[in-house]
């Protein structure tokens, strides 16, 4: 049997083997060779061997500290087969190959300095930086972000610099001091934000448009193959260009066949409440979750929003309240705000926003997110054992992340260093379909994907 260590060439090449120590356990050893010749590889730090034989099923025994697993594995052969090794050339361990063609020829293939792929990996870096036109560029606080996935990019929008209310209403400054409107910034990576176009700007709209200024909470969903701008807005030039008659938190929605718009029949969502989200359901129904103080759900028609209708039908029911006694937790929240509803695997989750008061200094407010369960969308809903305090971010988006898992778009609130930016973390969901929410990161973060 003859022996090819690391970078000796075609006669002489060595296989690194990605196998993970520690709490982790054992790697899934995934190289398959197609020829009945076998080969022996000896983990390094263990002295025993595992022998591979046969072409259609094998058993591999791993020796690594004091632990072995034994796993049966399918084989497959040529380009496969490197392709296979190719993605674990980590360190781990030595092959050792009988001298055939098929195995050398591998060898030589894989031969030499074996970096890791990029798209082994995925890293990224709270918090996280991006520039675009406007009276507030190069400042990079935000308020409730939210991404989408779609085409292959990732898309963002969010509350644009200043967070003002109409009594901060200021005739001599842009937009009388309100934020300026809806930008929508694109992604191939989440890590490079393009500045894409405005989707809703204030200086372009008639003086009498009831969503003139403010632009809170601004959303894209997908749904029934529509694209949907929800968010809040008013007009601060006149009360009665507001569709109530007055200032307020007023919802509205616009329609497109596109993600970037143009977005249009942008309509009031007449009884919605500021930070109103959508939830398009696998039946086609949609569900409004609006949070009055405490979070209520009620199904809206969207049908006729080219006809400049939208409606909120059926019952209103009240879904999830600000205090969490009712899973046995002393704490209150002062109010909920910012929901976000999603469905995976027939269930359905919601998660919220809760404003409590400091753990240490009550004059204090921590900006926290819960989360509730549900079989149906009109519930019952079951909040988490920990009630509002699941997640310490802001207004919270889910997206599909880059490693197939739900990802959390965010405002840092926990991190002094990214407090106020824009900030993004993968979340998992246990077997039991409970959310296992992150510790919000800092600096960079690296995760594996899965393999293609």
């Amino acid at each position: 049997m003859a022996r090819h260590p690391l970078g000796a060439g075609a006669r002489r090449a060595g296989i690194r083997l990605g196998v993970p120590s520690g709490r982790r356990g054992l790697h899934r050893l995934r190289a398959r060779f197609g020829d009945a010749g076998g080969c022996e590889a000896r983990v390094r730090g263990s002295a025993r061997p595992f022998r591979h034989q046969g072409l259609m099923r094998r058993v591999w025994r791993i020796g690594l500290r004091d632990r072995r697993v034994n796993r049966p594995l399918r084989g497959v052969s040529g380009a496969a087969c490197v392709r296979r090794l190719r993605r674990m050339l980590v360190g781990g361990c030595t092959m050792i190959f009988p001298a055939t063609r098929a195995q050398l020829l591998a060898c030589a293939l894989l031969a030499g300095p074996a970096p890791r792929l990029e798209s082994e990996s995925f890293s990224w870096s709270n918090p996280i930086r991006y520039e675009g036109p406007g009276p507030e560029r190069g400042r990079n606080e935000l308020r409730d972000p939210c991404i989408l996935r779609e085409g292959g990019l990732y898309y963002l929008v969010y509350t644009v610099f200043p967070f003002t209310h109409h009594t901060s209403r200021d005739p001599s400054r842009p937009d009388c001091n309100s934020s300026p409107g809806i930008k929508l910034f694109s992604s191939p990576d989440l890590k490079t934000w393009t500045f894409v176009k405005w989707l809703v700007k204030s200086s372009e709209l008639p003086e009498d448009c009831p969503y003139k200024h403010r632009f809170w909470a601004p959303e894209i969903h997908k749904m029934n193959g529509k694209f949907y701008l929800i968010f809040t807005a008013d007009n601060w030039i006149r009360k009665e260009y507001n569709p109530g008659g007055d200032n307020g938190l007023w919802a509205f929605v616009g329609v497109s066949d596109k993600v970037a718009g143009p977005y249009e029949h942008i309509t009031w969502i007449n009884g919605a409440a500021c930070d109103t989200t959508l939830l398009g359901d696998t039946d086609g129904k949609t569900y409004a979750f609006m949070p009055f103080g405490d979070v209520f759900v009620q199904e809206i028609d969207l049908t006729r929003i080219a006809n400049g209708v939208v409606r909120l039908v059926g019952e209103r029911k009240k879904i999830v309240t600000a205090s969490d006694e009712d899973v046995g937790l002393s704490q209150k929240a002062d109010y909920l705000e910012g929901p976000w509803a999603m469905k995976r695997n027939g269930r359905y989750y919601l998660f919220y926003a809760a404003l409590y008061p400091d753990a240490l200094d009550n004059k204090k407010k921590e900006y926290w997110v819960g989360c509730a369960y549900a079989d149906s969308p009109m519930g019952p809903w079951k909040k988490d054992p920990k009630g509002g305090k699941v997640f310490w971010g802001g207004h919270v988006a889910v997206f599909d992340g880059p490693d197939g898992r739900p990802w959390f778009s965010y405002r840092g609130e926990k991190i002094r260093e990214t407090w106020g930016f824009l900030c993004i973390d993968p979340m998992d969901i246990d077997r039991n379909g409970r959310v296992l929410a992150p510790e919000p990161s800092i600096g960079t973060m690296t995760v594996p994907l899965k393999s293609r």
